[in-house]
């Protein structure tokens, strides 16, 4: 019986241990560092996970490493947790974030409280938005400006399909136009003509005069036949 206990008793603390080592309080200090890892929505991103996680502590801040930006995570909670905020850590970044390395170190300082951590971050995320915000407002109200013109770009556009009409025509000028060319040749000789009009009504004028002349000689003679033939007795 005496043996048997124990047994039950070694095992049962050997299950023991191995949740001590699970449940075992560890802080960690996690530095993600790379070109961009600033002003890309790292800090937001890294303390959802930890209010997800509900780890007990947790710091997130920016810093900088040389010439490479820096973002730090401080984390206070049992062993699992702080693992999976590790590895989260490792396999996922906000879209925008470009890294060159994640390592993670023991941490013997105080970590406040992840409660005091979130409520700091979200005034922080709220006085960025704020400026986007105001600016949003001013933009929202050009637009409101920009709309009152919409009924008279409505009216303007009412005659689209009365112009549509017209330029149906279009086609039909397209097709005259062609005899244009055709017109001006024609019309080339007109300054020749002109030129010559003086000597073609000299001419018409001197045919009058001799057409006026024929027909006064040729009643001259016609009267004189008249006379002869009246003296000899002829009709």
């Amino acid at each position: 019986m005496g043996s048997s206990q124990s047994g039950l008793m070694g095992r049962s603390r050997n299950y023991n241990t191995k949740e001590d080592n699970l449940s075992f309080q560890m802080k960690l200090k996690i530095t993600i560092t790379g070109p961009k890892v600033h002003d890309v929505g790292y800090r937001p991103w890294l303390t959802e996970k930890a209010v997800d996680l509900a780890l007990r502590g947790f710091e997130v801040y920016n810093d900088a490493e040389g010439d490479l930006q820096s973002v730090v995570a401080l984390v206070d909670s049992d062993k699992r947790r702080a693992t999976q905020f590790f590895e989260f850590a490792k396999a996922e970044l906000p879209p925008l974030a470009r890294i060159d390395d994640i390592r993670s170190e023991p941490y013997d300082e105080e970590i406040q409280p992840l409660w005091q951590s979130a409520t700091l971050g979200t005034f922080v995320q709220i006085n960025k938005a704020v400026p986007i915000l105001q600016e949003m407002r001013e933009d929202l109200r050009e637009v409101k400006t920009n709309t009152n013109l919409i009924p008279e770009i409505a009216e303007n556009t009412r005659l689209i399909p009365e112009i549509a009409e017209n330029t149906r025509l279009i086609p039909e000028i397209a097709e005259n136009t062609r005899l244009i060319p055709e017109i001006a040749e024609n019309t080339r000789p007109i300054p020749e003509i002109a030129e010559k009009q003086d000597v073609i009504i000299d001419e018409i004028r001197g045919l009058h005069r001799e057409m006026t002349f024929d027909a006064g000689w040729r009643a001259r003679i016609e009267s004189d036949i008249q006379a002869i033939k009246a003296k000899i007795g002829i009709r």
